[in-house]
């Protein structure tokens, strides 16, 4: 699971510091990349990969996540699905490739071997990292596979600010989400669909009375599956990983 773990804290990295509904500059953009090239460098080499390893994550990290930045220049409004559709091709083949990668070792396996937490000796560190890795991605990467997906379905609102604290609700319901199934209890997930729906309720219900069909209805639905069920996946992958 290390390669899984390296591509979900590359977008994760390059999304966070990309953080913006809008199309970003390009310099913005490109440090993004460039630092999400650095930060799978830093955990391959750390993880006890060979120079040439190295290497290839930083060439292979570079051509995924710039294409993956690229998509926003300019906007792909005659195919949304684009974005998607690398991303997942790019999950996929790091889950295909997974068996071959070995083990994190070297310096960051005799770190978290040093940890004095009691999960430190339960949980393996490639565990751990994948965990790591994967909250960075519900909660930056997130909101843009969430908002491409809405795209795609052409339910998105045109000005985001039309839904208040849409941005940081999305990564809290889905880090929730992760711990709830992470935890075991996925039928507790129940409470962040209630209580998020109580919140949004005024708005759908304004809404509704409009004619026409009630876009924001489904704006809300498929947005908030789609986060739910990145965030159960990805917290089964890690349970699973263990």
């Amino acid at each position: 699971m290390v390669l899984i773990s390296i591509g979900l804290l590359g977008f994760g990295v390059v999304d966070l510091i990309r953080w913006s509904p809008e199309q970003v500059g390009h310099r913005r953009a490109a440090a993004a990349v460039a630092i999400g090239v650095m930060a799978v460098v830093l955990l391959t080499a750390l993880g006890g990969a060979t120079s040439s390893q190295v290497v290839a994550a930083a060439v292979g990290s570079a051509i995924a996540l710039g294409i993956w930045v690229a998509f926003d220049y300019p906007p792909l409004d005659d195919a949304p699905g684009l974005p998607l559709a690398w991303l997942a091709v790019v999950s996929v083949a790091l889950f295909a490739s997974s068996g071959s990668a070995d083990p994190i070792s070297g310096p960051l396996a005799r770190w978290y071997g040093q940890l004095g937490f009691g999960f430190a000796r339960s949980v393996p560190v490639d565990q751990f990292i994948l965990g790591v890795s994967a909250v960075l991605f519900i909660t930056a990467s997130g909101n843009r596979a969430v908002r491409l997906l809405l795209d795609l379905a052409g339910v998105s609102l045109k000005n985001e600010s039309e839904v208040p604290g849409g941005r940081v609700l999305g990564p809290l319901e889905r880090l929730i989400v992760f711990a709830i199934v992470l935890a075991g209890d996925p039928a507790a997930a129940a409470i962040v669909i209630t209580g998020k729906g109580l919140l949004r309720f005024p708005e759908i219900r304004r809404d509704s009375e409009k004619p026409g069909p009630d876009a924001r209805t489904e704006y809300f639905l498929i947005g908030t599956f789609a986060s739910l069920v990145i965030a159960a996946l990805l917290a089964v992958l890690v349970s699973v990983s263990g």
